[in-house]
């Protein structure tokens, strides 16, 4: 099932600008990070600081990509699951799951070294940072699956949904959605989770069910980083 079946179809335009809110994102974070070295602030400086600038790098591409929409007269995509919206209770663990063992096998099998500890975690390593580093998470548990969401499984899989197979465009929106994820180790992780969460959102015609896995798979990534915090 198609979560845009019953809404307007993006177009290529459409799907262009929702990349572009994500280039503002990084260009945001990359920008605000560069201020923060050539002002040669120090370390605890700098982390207070952060969950405000990650903060601005989502929230203002994804107010103007809503902005857009709205003048376009795209639905977001946030829609009531209804019936079958208890599938999502199996759904989560399904694609957390999948996902790392798939991501497992295939970095055996290339030769890949598991990721190392994130900037959160060595944030967390700091004593006085805990309160901006669950800042932190919270944009990213919340915030970040929001404006992937949009972009990824309303725009870009329903702009790719009119011009290919549903296959297709479930692998092709994955692969963008992995490449954006930089690191090599998350990229093939963030791929099978997005293919979980093209499929999740297709099941149920809505991308609210995608986001509540989205941000489920979020936590779970997050709870080593809480954990070290206490």
């Amino acid at each position: 099932m198609s979560e845009n079946r019953t809404q307007k179809a993006p177009a290529l335009r459409d799907a262009l600008v929702a990349l572009a809110a994500m280039a503002i994102m990084y260009a945001l974070l990359a920008g605000q990070g560069l201020l923060l070295v050539q002002a040669n602030v120090s370390r605890t400086v700098a982390i207070s600081m952060l969950p405000l600038a990650v903060l601005i790098a989502i929230v203002v591409p994804l107010v103007l990509l809503i902005r857009y929409m709205k003048s376009r007269g795209l639905e977001l995509g946030f829609t009531r699951l209804g019936s079958r919206g208890w599938h999502v209770l199996w759904q989560v663990p399904a694609v957390i799951v999948g996902a790392a063992a798939s991501s497992a096998i295939v970095g055996s099998l290339i030769g890949m070294e598991p990721g190392g500890g994130s900037t959160a975690d060595d944030l967390a390593k700091d004593a006085g940072s805990v309160a901006p580093v669950l800042i932190l998470l919270a944009g990213y548990l919340l915030l970040g699956p929001v404006i992937e969401e949009i972009v990824f499984r309303r725009v870009l899989m329903g702009y790719f949904d009119t011009h290919m197979p549903a296959a297709a465009s479930v692998l092709l929106t994955s692969a963008i959605f992995a490449a954006a994820h930089i690191a090599p180790p998350v990229i093939v992780y963030t791929f099978f989770c997005g293919i979980g969460l093209a499929l999740v959102a297709r099941f149920h015609g809505s991308i609210t069910a995608s986001f509540i896995v989205h941000v489920a798979n979020n936590f779970a990534a997050s709870a080593a980083v809480i954990g070290a915090l206490f």
